[in-house]
């Protein structure tokens, strides 16, 4: 106590005089003109625990600013640009020099870096971490009876404090880790974030096409990616019919508005991609949306019994994420024949040039018509616990091949024109969209590609 004491007042009489403005008179450094300098310093103390830059500050009698015409000096040594990083304690005399005229001498403490009793250690759940957006390491912090200590430490990656223990890198390189507690610092762990490597996973997307038979411009956008699904089969597309008031559509689906109400659908036609906002029927961001980076795989197998669809969608992780998700499991049929109304033909005003340029194209054929979902709309939770790399989350479902219609009416679907689709897709409300997706027709198995 004593010692802290003692050491307190010497601090005090270090720093009595942090800035001071003095007309050299005794010619000692100075030429006798008159002239007169001020420094100042932004920090009178600082300590190794925690070194901080300090910032060197001179001005003249008529108080302009004239830092950067001086030479400065700290017990002598240079200090270049006006900032010292302290690295030795001890106490430091800085002194600025303009035209054969010095400052009055300014002090600086650098206090030693605190040893404690009560030592911290932070460690890594890995030393390397794979820069992908998924992947995060685990920091804990434990005091020197090996208890953890981490949700009431401050954790530090290169000098700058995080806000989680799980940390998810933003770009590669290496990075210094450490910790601190009630002033206490810690030891420093390296952390080595390095390119991701290529998925085993295939990247698929999903546009869901909210359409209608009574929609005469839908023909358009079904044009457009009937185009595009010719030359990039990993492109699934599943047709949400809905309608508007008095329009007849037999294949309207149950839930289609609140669907549409999620993504900001406000007229026809319009298609949803990635269940992250709606399409501008521009095939580079198709494009764009295939060239990600597929975290995951899914694979599916399914039977019919009767009137149900039974089987299992399986989800493989290539990362560990603590990111939330959900699965959505859904039933749609293909080879439905339906008139069309086209409303690019003449008797609408239009040149015709899509399907034949009549209105209503009779033998028009629907494909991937949205039945029912076996899971929530959208989507039921996956345990985070089972989102690590190489690992397999399963889930079972269960669907019936009739179903209602938002028409009041029921459909009856034909087992062999079926599919299941399968997608993971961002759990939180951030919006980040469809992860991967997968499409299997009804009684096959589709093994993760």
């Amino acid at each position: 106590m004593k010692k802290t004491l003692v050491f307190g007042f010497m601090l005090l009489g270090f720093i009595s005089l942090v800035t001071s403005c003095k007309k050299d008179t005794n010619g000692s450094g100075g030429n006798g003109s008159g002239n007169s300098l001020t420094l100042t310093l932004s920090k009178s103390v600082v300590s190794l625990s925690a070194p901080q830059n300090v910032y060197v500050s001179v001005k003249d009698q008529n108080n302009n600013d004239v830092t950067s015409a001086c030479a400065i000096t700290a017990n002598g040594a240079s200090v270049i640009g006006a900032v010292y990083a302290p690295t030795t304690a001890g106490t430091f005399a800085f002194v600025a020099t303009k035209d054969g005229v010095s400052s009055p001498a300014v002090n600086l403490v650098v206090t030693p870096v605190i040893v404690s009793t009560d030592s911290v250690f932070v460690s890594l759940s890995s030393p390397t971490l794979e820069y992908n957006g998924f992947d995060y390491v685990t920091i804990t912090v434990k005091d020197k009876n090996g208890a953890d200590i981490t949700s009431t430490s401050q954790i530090y990656l290169n000098g700058s404090t995080l806000i989680s223990s799980q940390y998810v890198a933003d770009a590669t390189g290496n990075y210094t880790v450490t910790a601190s507690k009630n002033g206490s610092p810690s030891n420093a762990k390296t952390l080595n974030v390095v390119t991701k490597t290529a998925s085993p996973f295939s990247q698929k997307i999903l546009v869901e096409d909210c359409t209608g038979t009574w929609c005469g411009f839908c023909p358009r956008v079904a044009n457009e990616l009937e185009n595009y699904k010719a030359t990039h089969p990993n492109c699934v597309v599943v047709g949400v019919h809905s309608g508007g008031s008095g329009q007849p559509d037999p294949y309207k689906y149950q839930y289609y508005s609140s669907l549409g109400a999620a993504f900001g659908v406000t007229g026809y036609p319009a298609a949803i991609l990635n269940r992250a906002g709606t399409w501008g029927e521009n095939n580079s961001e198709l494009n764009s949306a295939l060239a990600q980076w597929a975290p995951l795989g899914l694979a599916i197998n399914s039977t019919v019994s009767g009137t149900n669809v039974t089987g299992t969608v399986k989800v493989k992780y290539n990362v560990t994420t603590n990111r939330k998700m959900k699965i959505v499991i859904a039933l749609v049929e293909n080879g439905l024949v339906y008139p069309q109304t086209n409303y690019y033909s003449t008797s609408y005003g239009y040149t015709p040039y899509l399907y034949g340029g009549v209105s209503p194209v009779t033998n028009f054929v629907h494909n991937g018509v949205m039945r029912k979902a076996a899971t929530d709309l959208f989507g039921d939770s996956i345990n985070v616990a089972a989102q690590f790399k190489n690992n397999e989350f399963s889930m079972p479902f269960t669907i019936s091949l009739s179903g209602p219609t938002a028409n009041g009416t029921t459909y009856n679907a034909v087992a062999a024109n079926c599919s299941i689709v399968a997608f993971v897709i961002d759990g939180t409300t951030d919006n980040n969209g469809v992860y991967n997706v997968q499409l299997a027709p009804v009684g096959t198995n589709k093994n993760y590609d």
